[in-house]
């Protein structure tokens, strides 16, 4: 105790050091400054202006605005696969599932616990069907001990109701969080023994078709679809309910034994394989050198209970679980502790329980503090039984040579499954659950992705097949190769499927059926993909270009310049800022580039306008008393000056604006105007103060633009409906066609406003701009008017400061409302002022 004592004691010396130095050097600073009269008016100003710039900043904006998109990012337990989606429902009846299909055309995922680890439960832009609000018992029969549930129920929740009854599931996974829809999608298993798949267990399916028929399935009827429905990963139709047979909940005793790999098999085969008084066993293999071996097992029992629960506390508190998986993680050291500290002590204690608390473990004891930086990731691989003594060494090499990090490998034994069409049990099996850390950063996943590769071939040279509900990266090859029977699924789904609506990730990458032209031809574009959040986000950049435009038609109608609303300028600014921020700050994953840009242009904006509020204020009305009614050719010129630069920044970075050869201009107007000298001299001064610097600013946001960032793509790609009456024009070209559909590229910005204003007037439908489902449009109205909210929704109201009669509108809805918006709008005498494409 000591010791911290005089170690806090030391930290806090050492920073009261730092902060005296640092006082001492700013004190010292300032004397310097205060001697020199040069640097003294300078200093002081700067500093003023500083002040009166974050005063500017802090009372402008809208930092009430609390209204929040709501997400539509999909995202599975590691967090290394954020999906974003058109549209999410969280059905209770099957009429709502069936009308949720029957009612939308473009793709489908479902989704239930979302423990899934590769985007098996999502697809971009699709209808995504949340099941776990469809989660009743339907029917118990304790005599035959059969139960069929809907599909979106865990297996906690029947835990609850079937203990009471001293029955338990027969087959499942080690926790119960998972629902049974999804635990049926991936045909799963757990550490029974004596068992295979739990397509073993399942008596009867009921499932929704892409048709919206339903369609019961079983081993008498409709087969085919039962074995491919099972392991199908929702790729046949939604399960709606499940009958699964259960099995007598009974006391089990807890036995472990520590051997040499080597002696593993010999020791399962005599010891477990057909003990019919083992229920549950599983072998955990020591990372990192994988000699070592020590068998749990669960064994039936008479013997008194040692722990009297009769499932796992919900409430139950997973601190010392979580952070004893941090220890593991901390490299060969962590692995040590586990091996020779934290695993005897664990099984020290002789431990007898109910079957059902032994299956009600909570996947909390798992989970992290953070993800955010590094996360925990599953991996598994299904090796025939008489193969795990030459596929170890295969597999400790790949791990070894990669550095991965291996928190545990847990080897679990299966019995064959002849049935699912996607088997992964084509013969008896050892499964090895390997679980591992990894960063989330793309270097790391691209470090995974390598390394599973290598994994996976040395997985098919045993004969043997990996686990589908993790990361997707076997090639199509590969995939072939560990599922051979996988043509058979895919024929089936294809028939009952045809336009391939029920997809994910994983189904998307290995379909046959789903490789069409325009899918093709999207991944071939580089930047076809845009962030959706940025349609929002572009709002306040836009308003730096409608502004210009404003101060460019104030003063062609002849008022003065000093009279410009320049400080509300500046809060509608910060106005559009915080809204467009607080928009998108749950529904979308924060875009820290955009956001400190749009933070930068601000201050900037600020800056100019804070300077231009002191000096019309002062300056400019002292000298404006010397102005003549009509304009001077001097003022004229600087109007010109101001139009065209407004105008050019609609299509064209604010940078690259010529500003020297106007002021050239407005002094050689100068020269032949014969109005007020001083009033001339005076806009002639401040305007080519205001051009010079922004020509010595831009170049430099230029360099620095083009040092730091790639050179944005000046198209922007939408997939339309294939129609003929879509004709190429200089800022529109056709891509590619496939039956009914299109890809076409479209000049972006202020081009693409106008493009998409002539497309309304055909008969075209919009599916995807840039991958996106969701646009913003802006409108100018009047302020007196009712804003349209057909199909759209109304993000908020922002301000034209010269004209209170005008507001402009910011509005989001469908990229297949858009043409129809804009057409309505029109016939409305609405102005379309922009459409921003991201």
């Amino acid at each position: 105790m000591k010791k911290i004592y005089r170690l806090v004691k030391l930290l806090f010396v050492y920073i009261l050091k730092i902060l005296k130095f640092i006082y001492a050097g700013i004190k010292k600073s300032i004397r310097y400054i205060n001697s020199k009269k040069r640097l003294f008016i300078p200093f002081y100003s700067f500093i003023a202006f500083a002040i009166y710039i974050f005063l500017l900043i802090q009372f402008s904006g809208d930092s009430a605005f609390d209204t929040t998109l709501e997400s539509k990012t999909l995202n599975d337990v590691t967090q290394l696969n954020p999906i974003q989606v058109n549209q999410i429902i969280k059905p209770k009846t099957v009429n709502e599932i069936v009308s949720a299909i029957k009612n939308t055309t473009g793709p489908i995922s479902i989704g239930g616990g979302k423990y899934s680890m590769g985007g098996q439960t999502a697809f971009e832009n699709s209808l995504h069907i949340d099941m776990r609000s469809f989660n009743k018992i339907i029917n118990i029969d304790k005599e035959k001990k059969q139960i069929t549930v809907q599909a979106g129920i865990r297996w906690r929740d029947i835990q609850k109701v079937i203990d009471p009854l001293n029955l338990s599931i027969k087959i499942m996974q080690t926790y119960s969080n998972f629902t049974v829809g999804g635990a049926i999608s991936v045909n799963c298993h757990g550490r029974y023994i004596g068992h295979g798949p739990i397509i073993s267990s399942v008596l009867e399916v009921k499932i929704i078709t892409a048709n919206g028929e339903i369609i019961t399935a079983n081993r008498e009827v409709n087969q085919d679809i039962f074995n491919a429905v099972i392991g199908g990963y929702g790729g046949i139709g939604v399960i709606a309910e499940v009958t699964l047979q259960l099995v007598d909940n009974e006391k089990v005793e807890r036995f472990h034994e520590v051997m040499p790999i080597e002696e593993y098999k010999a020791y399962f085969d005599k010891n477990i394989r057909n003990n019919k008084d083992v229920v549950f066993q599983n072998g955990n293999l020591y990372p990192p050198k994988y000699d070592k071996i020590m068998s749990v097992s669960w064994q039936k029992t008479t013997n008194p209970l040692t722990d009297t629960d009769r499932l796992i506390p919900e409430d139950e508190n997973y601190w010392v679980e979580s952070h004893l998986a941090g220890v593991v993680s901390w490299g060969n050291s962590g692995k040590w502790i586990r091996e020779y500290a934290i695993d005897p002590l664990y099984f020290i204690p002789k431990t007898v329980r109910w079957r059902n608390k032994e299956a009600s473990y909570d996947v909390k004891e798992l989970e992290p503090s953070s993800r955010e930086k590094d996360t925990y990731v599953l991996q598994e691989y299904f090796i025939p039984v008489e193969n795990i003594k030459s596929f170890i060494p295969k597999m400790t090499e790949v791990f070894q040579k990669n550095k991965v990090n291996v928190i545990n490998v847990s080897l679990r034994h299966a019995l064959p499954d002849h049935e699912s069409y996607l088997s992964w049990a084509r013969k008896e099996v050892f499964a090895f659950v390997v679980y591992y850390k990894q960063n989330t950063d793309q270097k790391a996943k691209d470090q995974v992705k390598k390394w599973t590769l290598e994994m996976t071939d040395a997985i098919l040279s045993e004969n043997g097949t990996w686990y589908l509900p993790y990361q997707p990266h076997a090639t199509v090859e590969q995939f072939k190769k560990g599922y051979p029977d996988s043509d058979k699924y895919f024929a089936l789904k294809n028939k009952l499927d045809p336009e391939q609506r029920f997809t994910n990730k994983l189904l998307d990458k290995y379909n046959p059926y789903a490789k069409s032209k325009i899918a093709e031809e999207k991944k071939k574009i580089k930047d076809y993909f845009r962030a959706e959040e940025q349609t929002v986000l572009t709002v306040p950049e836009w308003y730096l270009v409608y502004n210009p435009k404003e101060y460019a038609d104030y003063l062609e109608s002849g008022k003065n310049p000093s009279d410009f609303p320049f400080y509300k300028s500046i809060d509608e600014y910060w106005k559009l800022y915080d809204r467009s921020i607080k928009l998108t700050s749950e529904a979308y994953p924060e875009n820290g580039e955009y956001k400190t840009m749009l933070q930068v242009i601000g201050v900037s904006m600020t800056m100019e306008y804070g300077a231009k509020i002191l000096y019309e204020n002062t300056i400019g009305r002292f000298f404006n008393l010397f102005s003549e009614e009509k304009n001077s050719e001097t003022e004229k010129t600087i109007i010109e000056a101001q139009r065209a630069y407004s105008d050019f920044i609609y299509q064209t970075a604010w940078y690259e604006f010529k500003f020297l050869p106007w002021v050239k201009k407005v002094w050689t107007a100068s020269e032949n105007s014969d109005h007020s000298i001083l009033r001339k001299w005076e806009r002639t001064f401040i305007f080519t103060l205001e051009f010079s610097f922004k020509a010595f600013y831009s170049k430099l946001i230029e360099w620095g633009a083009k040092s730091s960032y790639e050179t944005p793509s000046n198209l922007i790609y939408l997939i339309v409906s294939n129609v003929d009456t879509i004709k190429e024009n200089p800022n529109l070209k056709i891509i590619s066609r496939d039956r009914d559909k299109m890809i076409i590229a479209v000049t972006r910005w202020e081009i693409f406003t106008k493009e998409m204003i002539k497309l309304s007037n055909q008969n075209v439908k919009i599916y995807e701009i840039s991958g996106n489902d969701e646009i913003a449009v802006s409108t100018i109205e009047n302020a007196l008017n009712k804003p349209n909210l057909k199909d759209v929704k109304l993000l908020y109201q922002s301000k034209i400061v010269t004209d209170d009669s005008l507001t402009r509108n910011i509005y989001l809805l469908s990229v297949e409302k858009l043409l129809p918006f804009i057409k309505d709008s029109k016939k409305n005498k609405i102005t379309i002022e922009h459409v921003y494409d991201y």
